[in-house]
């Protein structure tokens, strides 16, 4: 398998995919909990008012910061980016760097927002929008993330895990 493409990331999908992202979706739930927190501490003598500010605030914040990392980032945008996923590798060639990374070092892959996600086992993500590839590529990237970086199963969610 050598699958390769080019492409322009728009302002827009940048903004999707870091939206996306899985740290900014586990800050918005932590944020949605922290909101919940405070809600259920309103009746209460003392309110948790902190948790419940945080909670709003910090998802304004993080929209903020995510529509501001373009203009950070104009080199980005400037120049196309290029893909190429082999059996063995992974890379992102873009403007400001390249990156070539073995399968080895992913831990999963998933589609989310018209996006490819992968995920290393250090936590740093990437991404390929599903556009820049035809329908061929894109199926057979499926059956490869499939066979390479199966699901983990998670170790609350099945008690026999834990042996």
């Amino acid at each position: 398998m050598d699958i390769s493409a080019t492409f322009h990331l728009t302002t827009r999908e940048y903004h999707r995919a870091i939206r996306n992202s899985p740290t900014i979706r586990g800050m918005l739930i932590i944020c949605a909990l922290m909101v919940v927190v405070g809600l259920i501490s309103l009746p209460s003598d003392r309110p948790a008012m902190t948790p419940f500010c945080v909670g709003l605030g910090l998802p304004v914040f993080l929209e903020v910061v995510v529509r501001l990392a373009p203009r950070r980032s104009a080199a980005l945008f400037a120049e196309p980016w290029t893909v190429r996923v082999t059996e063995e590798t992974f890379t992102l060639r873009t403007a400001v760097s390249k990156a070539e990374i073995g399968w080895d070092a992913y831990r999963e892959a998933w589609e989310r927002s018209g996006f490819w996600f992968v995920r290393q086992i250090s936590g740093a993500s990437s991404f390929i929008p599903k556009r820049a590839l035809d329908d061929a590529q894109q199926a057979e990237l499926a059956e490869f993330f499939a066979r390479r970086l199966p699901p983990h199963k998670i170790r609350w969610y099945s008690p026999r895990s834990w042996r």
